[in-house]
């Protein structure tokens, strides 16, 4: 029981430092980025948020092993083509997303957002 009890702490308090990261993460966005990121903040952060309890940060940090960034915030190297066609098709357990979820203005500005800090060719 007092295990349960620590863990349910820990957890609790990895989600809170990951959201005060998301929230000092959303004051520095760039004007022309900020429509990106608020895509991002309602349907990528529930799993690519800043944080182990991040399941698809927890795969990528498993994937990479330290070689990359499990968060994606943190990428230099991902296409705005790429991620296109990731949140179109999904891939492994992350689901596609429809145009009905997440519209093609919405997709560009969200694919201008996440490959911001990759240089362009």
């Amino acid at each position: 029981m007092r295990t349960l009890a620590l863990l349910s702490v820990l957890a609790s308090a990895s989600a809170l430092a990951s959201a005060l990261a998301l929230s000092a993460m959303a004051d520095k966005v760039a004007p022309e980025h900020a429509a990106g990121r608020e895509v991002y903040l309602k349907w990528c952060a529930p799993c690519h948020a800043p944080g182990i309890t991040h399941p698809g940060t927890h795969a990528l940090m498993t994937k990479y092993q330290g070689v990359k960034s499990g968060v994606l915030l943190e990428w230099t190297d991902l296409p705005a083509s790429s991620v296109k066609y990731t949140v179109r098709h999904g891939i492994s357990v992350m689901p596609q997303f429809r145009k009905t979820e997440i519209s093609d203005a919405e997709l560009d500005a969200l694919a201008r957002y996440l490959s911001r800090n990759t240089p362009q060719p």
